[in-house]
């Protein structure tokens, strides 16, 4: 089921002069797997799980971004590469879901957020946490969400074990909801505008 209302057209690139945002598709899976391998810690402590695992190969991948592209085309979710501006590096991955995709059961601490809300979570690689590219990424995703889409209320999603993205988006955002997620590594925080 679509969770991004028909007619509003989804938008295909959001680009800055450091950065290009476009959809994750099988074609970004060589860059993609590249900066997945090299930020494995990084992607642990942020998605709370073991993934991605030490033997995750480049054929994994490519099922995992093939399954991406599925849901962006039939708007069930959507998931953007963040590339450098030359598109020839993957800086990290931003993910657009429904509120009842990423938090499944919470629906009566969030009885108030309508269930077709988009959750957005975002990574970028170690080097440029570094230099500051998830402060400009968030502030052109707020930016964006704001003029390009259509939906009337966006959350921010992190975990508390993630210190560095609790203070990006706590500088930024009003903090809303902290939600009990064990599958999703324990204590988790949503903020909006």
């Amino acid at each position: 089921m679509s969770f991004y209302p028909e007619p509003s057209p989804v938008p295909e690139l959001l680009k800055t002069a450091v950065f290009t945002l476009r959809p994750l598709t099988p074609a970004h899976v060589q860059l993609d797997y590249a900066a997945l391998m090299s930020n494995i810690e990084l992607l642990r402590l942020w998605g709370g799980h073991n993934w991605p695992t030490a033997d995750f190969t480049l054929a994994d991948n490519l099922q995992d971004l093939a399954w991406h592209d599925r849901e962006h085309r039939k708007r069930i979710a959507f998931t953007y590469s963040v590339l450098s501006a030359a598109e020839d590096q993957c800086l990290g991955c931003v993910y657009i879901n429904p509120l009842t995709k990423v938090l499944p059961g919470n629906e009566t601490v969030l009885a108030d957020v309508p269930s077709q809300t988009p959750i957005v979570r975002f990574w970028v690689i170690q080097s440029q946490i570094d230099n500051k590219l998830d402060s400009q990424l968030l502030e052109s995703l707020i930016a964006w969400f704001k003029m390009e889409w259509d939906f009337s209320l966006v959350l921010y999603h992190t975990r508390k074990a993630n210190e560095q993205q609790i203070h990006l988006l706590g500088d930024r955002l009003r903090h809303l909801y902290t939600l009990q997620l064990p599958n999703r590594g324990g204590t988790n925080f949503c903020y909006g505008t």
